[in-house]
């Protein structure tokens, strides 16, 4: 029962985003599961529910029905849960976040205020760049910053972010893409030192073998290593924010970017989320459209 219900959940997904891409972006799923959920669910119904061709998808007139039906349903049953967990009790117990390093500096004012106003809450945050075992080590939810949703644990994609390269203002001007390997490096200690750097501009995408001089494992250390002046590195664009107002950092190469990473909320059982770490992750996603600005 519990599959159809995941599989009902991603067909108004589909329905709701147009594609089966965007739905998997936004659910945090491969597209290709979300491909399969939807070819089980069509089975079991022994309809189809979607046309689909290469350019396009659209609900049959079947579809539609049974995304009206199912819409209302599935409404009722959140309606019936949120009565079971009344407002005034969301805020209770305690919720162990990990979040990376860089984003938890930016989201711990908001989560202070919200301890504050909440005694009976009780606030666990691990500000930590490594990969935690969610489990074991007893973490309700985990932001992870990848370019594919994590496949161990379920998660929702919250946001995209941007990352570009930065220098202190007085680092030598970069005119060209080519320039860059002439130049020193700060890179992330989880990259291989050898590996090449990707940028993307437009429909373009170019590998570049560059010389890395520093690497660290936190964006703090990254960050602070960039405005010293001691090479180019890439930033995520609401960590290096303040940096540029500040006037520390300076963009290179603007019309480049390194691959987009993805902001996941990633849950240890998506079975049973209790309502608090929901509405602590709420908290988190109110101020995320600040951090893409």
């Amino acid at each position: 029962m519990n599959n159809k219900l995941n599989a009902i959940s991603t067909f108004l997904r589909v329905a709701e985003a147009g594609s089966f891409s965007a739905a998997a972006r936004q659910s945090g799923m491969k597209q290709s599961a979300v491909s399969q959920q939807i070819a089980a669910l069509e089975q079991e119904l022994g309809v189809v529910l979607l046309h689909r061709t290469t350019r396009m998808m659209k609900l049959t007139e079947q579809g539609e029905r049974y995304r009206r039906d199912m819409q209302l349903l599935l409404d009722a049953m959140q309606e019936a849960e949120r009565r079971l967990n009344p407002a005034d009790h969301q805020f209770q117990g305690s919720v162990h976040v990990q979040l990376p390093s860089g984003l938890g500096q930016i989201v711990l004012p908001p989560l202070l205020a919200l301890q504050r106003l909440h005694p009976a809450l009780h606030l666990t945050l691990s500000l930590d760049d490594r990969i935690a075992d969610l489990v074991s080590e007893g973490v309700d939810v985990a932001l992870r910053l990848s370019a594919e949703p994590p496949q161990s644990h379920a998660a929702r994609l919250l946001m995209r972010i941007e990352t570009a390269l930065f220098a202190a203002p007085g680092f030598q001007a970069v005119h060209s893409v080519s320039e860059l390997a002439a130049h020193p490096h700060v890179r992330f200690s989880g990259i291989p030192r050898d590996a090449p750097l990707r940028l993307i501009a437009g429909e373009e995408t170019i590998d570049v073998k560059v010389h890395t001089v520093f690497r660290a494992n936190t964006s703090d250390a990254l960050l602070q290593a960039l405005e010293s002046g001691i090479g180019i590195g890439g930033m995520q664009l609401p960590l290096a924010a303040k940096a540029l107002q500040a006037g520390t950092l300076v963009p290179v190469l603007p019309a480049w970017r390194l691959p987009d990473r993805y902001l996941y909320a990633v849950y240890p059982d998506a079975r049973f989320i209790p309502q608090r770490v929901r509405s602590v992750i709420q908290v988190i996603e109110q101020i995320l459209p600040s951090l893409a600005k």
